[in-house]
């Protein structure tokens, strides 16, 4: 039996509350601060800078954000005409020429499966969907529903061709979902532009996802404050940046209850049931793309195996807060 309840927060007022939970703490500057702020990727998306040409940072960033959107396109799973959409569509029947870009991303998608033992996986799209988590609702299926999608999970379901440029999917129910690695792609591909612009010093948040660029005016570096998302007048740590990426994973991003009990949009790809004991895993790291991938992945692991796992990768940081009130910092 299958029983159906309404997933939350799925709004943007929803996603208010992740986009607000790592916030920036800085003092007051002279120097001129450019911003913008968009939707992208079903999220807010926020670009700062500091430059004494206003109208060369106002180009600067509407080019960081139109790339960033030229992404959503590619690797959105909720846009039919995607090239995601379309892998999803054939490469189960058979192998698919796609993009070097799409192409390089599976392939950076799957190195973090392999290092993380498939906690990052981004095949997990058929278990998403058995618990309704692609078509904005909860559910809550049955040990044979899940058995079934489990079938289909597991990067070492792609088969890659790197000499032509081939994907191919091994099960026909195999699809993919970049929801844990494209934002942090999307803002390093702005970052980029914004450097290529000659900007040196500025922010970039899709989502919670941030890459300090350069330091803040008069400062070393970006302070960066995580804020505990049970009491939003508390701080769970800061993080002092430069030229780092910074990303959060919790749950209560997505998520719906029932009795009482709340089911994460977070799926461990291995057991295909959403993650529980955590709330929610910040890392930072050289790339907002790093960071994205292994937030998730750590969220998954859980305590031990997680920062076990942070501790061989080296010059990340992970904060980690329990759902005992419990917060770690490694």
């Amino acid at each position: 039996m299958t029983f159906k309840r309404r997933l939350y927060p799925f709004t943007l007022k929803g996603y208010r509350i992740f986009y607000f939970l790592i916030f920036i703490l800085t003092g007051c500057s002279q120097e001129p601060l450019v911003k913008e702020t968009r939707t992208l990727m079903d999220t807010f998306c926020e670009i700062s800078c500091y430059s004494d040409d206003n109208d060369y940072a106002v180009s600067a960033i509407d080019e960081a954000f139109k790339e960033m959107k030229r992404i959503e396109s590619v690797f959105s799973k909720f846009d039919e005409n995607s090239e995601v959409s379309k892998i999803n569509k054939l490469a189960g029947l058979d192998k698919l020429g796609v993009s070097s870009e799409v192409f390089d991303l599976i392939e950076r998608s799957a190195y973090y499966s392999k290092i993380s033992e498939g906690a990052f996986d981004i095949t997990v799209a058929p278990i998403m969907e058995t618990w309704g988590f692609l078509r904005r609702e909860g559910l809550m299926p049955d040990k044979e529903a899940i058995e079934k999608a489990l079938k289909d999970v597991g990067y070492k379901n792609i088969e890659l061709d790197p000499k032509n440029g081939f994907v191919r999917f091994l099960n026909k129910g195999t699809k993919v979902d970049f929801g844990g690695i494209a934002k942090g792609y999307a803002v390093d591909r702005a970052k980029e532009i914004l450097v290529s612009r000659g900007i040196k010093n500025g922010l970039i948040n899709l989502g919670g996802n941030i890459f300090a660029l350069g330091n803040a005016p008069g400062k070393k570096n970006w302070k960066i404050g995580v804020q505990d998302p049970r009491n939003k007048g508390k701080l769970l740590h800061s993080f002092e940046l430069t030229n780092r990426a910074i990303s959060t994973s919790g749950n209560y991003e997505r998520f719906f209850e029932i009795k009482g009990q709340r089911y994460s949009h977070i799926v461990n790809p291995i057991t295909g049931v959403p993650c529980q004991g955590v709330i929610s895993v910040t890392v930072v790291a050289d790339s907002a793309e790093e960071a994205d991938a292994l937030s998730t992945a750590i969220f998954v692991m859980g305590e031990e195996k997680g920062l076990s796992f942070a501790k061989s990768i080296k010059g990340v940081k992970v904060l980690m807060l329990k759902e005992d009130g419990r917060v770690i910092l490694y």
